[in-house]
């Protein structure tokens, strides 16, 4: 087969040799990913935000392959049983992400990783192919998913604090939202990676890139990842599948389409040929028909959500928390007093706790050593805190910020915004 050339606008030229490869990404379940945006809602916050996690499963491919060149060219003896099935599963690692991906997964209760296993060894396109290549690689690539593959040095290039698909992510997403803090040396890194027991190391003189990169990832959790509005866009489609949901199973649901019956009736159950069915159009256009549902608090939420008429996002202070409980209360008798009805003020607001760990390590004598990133210098294996000041005052400390998002208006349209904001001020001050 032709190599094929894939114009990458972070990578540049992607060049794929592989037959088993270009297999795979013709499939139906790896085309599918060409209509699943990688970053789901952020694209209301970032309007170039619109690209697609097929584009992302590629660029992880690549630079996988730049790693084990780079392994092999120190002298690592990687077979071509090993560097297939490390390809292969960077390639179709998100390939079980449903539509808007974390969304749907915590409606539905569903797991990407368990889809991305069920797809690949169950009864499907991928399947054949790889089965085609070798009647055991499907079960191998599983392995790589769930972290159980016997080579754990490509376990940790492909999941781990420093893996091929952060570098991807963090380097796309930045190039497409528009911002420049998501910017490292992706090469620079790769060059100087090397094995270390059944885990990687880098060499001293990547240091800095791997600062970098640490920083990048830093930023692009505050600033694009966790940004309130995305947050709050995030809240309102949940609660839009909640509602869905709910009205199905009151066999209330008086319009949709039935693609979706199998996720309201089976949720995690359903067949993979129904999940790979589903993607983010699927999903708009439901909304764009519920918009005109007789049940009117659907009819309501997807209307706000086609108009962008977004939940208010109001920062809690940390030393205020104990006291959301009172909060939440007095939210919910305003709100019955503006109209809306008690069993269905749940729909209207909304607590949000993003965290992040930028940079994890263990403390000598915790329990359960968790993955860090070492560092080789002089023949000696370190922490990456040891060498960054940098880094070493980032690592470890979880960071919250604690949002509560509500509605700005009632159902007719009367904005309730500045009384919300009273009734919060006033349950901050413990009144």
């Amino acid at each position: 087969m032709k190599p094929k050339y894939f114009r990458d606008p972070v990578h540049n030229f992607i060049v794929i040799t592989r037959d088993y490869i270009l297999e795979l990404i013709d499939t139906e379940e790896f085309q599918r990913l060409r209509q699943i945006k990688q970053l789901g809602t952020s694209e209301i916050t970032y309007y170039g935000a619109n690209h697609n996690r097929f584009s992302h499963s590629i660029g992880t491919m690549y630079l996988m392959e730049k790693a084990l060149s780079q392994l092999k060219s120190i002298g690592v003896s990687i077979d071509e049983e090993t560097e297939m099935t490390a390809l292969t599963a960077a390639l179709l690692h998100d390939i079980g992400h449903g539509p808007f991906s974390h969304i749907f997964e915590k409606v539905i209760g569903s797991d990407h990783e368990k889809w991305t296993i069920n797809i690949i060894l169950g009864d499907t396109e991928i399947n054949q192919v790889l089965q085609d290549k070798d009647r055991d690689l499907p079960q191998k690539v599983a392995s790589v998913i769930s972290k159980e593959y016997e080579h754990k040095y490509i376990v940790y290039l492909l999941s781990s604090q420093l893996d091929v698909d952060r570098m991807d992510y963090l380097l796309r997403d930045s190039y497409y939202v528009g911002v420049k803090y998501g910017l490292f040396d992706p090469d620079m890194i790769l060059k100087s990676m090397q094995i270390h027991g059944e885990s990687i190391a880098i060499d001293y003189k990547g240091l800095y890139a791997v600062e970098q990169y640490i920083h990048a990832r830093y930023y692009m959790y505050w600033q694009v990842y966790y940004h309130k509005t995305t947050r709050g866009y995030e809240l309102l489609l949940e609660n839009i599948l909640k509602r869905a949901k709910y009205l199905y199973e009151q066999n209330r649901l008086d319009k949709g389409i039935d693609i979706l019956i199998p996720v309201f009736r089976k949720g995690n159950e359903m067949d993979i040929k129904d999940y790979i069915k589903l993607n983010d159009s699927i999903i708009l256009y439901a909304i764009s028909l519920w918009r005109d549902s007789e049940d009117k608090v659907l009819r309501d939420l997807c209307n706000r959500y086609l108009r962008r008429d977004l939940y208010k996002a109001y920062e809690l202070k940390e030393d205020n928390i104990h006291h959301i409980g009172k909060i939440e209360n007095k939210i919910k008798e305003k709100l019955i007093q503006y109209g809306f009805e008690e069993e269905n003020v749940k729909y209207y607001f909304g607590i949000d706790r993003p965290s992040n760990v930028t940079y994890d390590y263990y403390v000598e004598g915790e329990e359960g050593e968790k993955p860090v990133i070492l560092i080789h210098k002089e023949g000696k294996y370190n922490s990456i805190t040891r060498f960054s000041d940098s880094i070493k005052s980032l690592a470890g400390i979880k960071k919250y910020r604690y949002y509560l998002y509500f509605t700005r208006t009632n159902y007719e349209g009367e904005d309730i915004t500045d009384e919300l904001i009273k009734i919060i001020k006033e349950g901050e001050g413990g009144k």
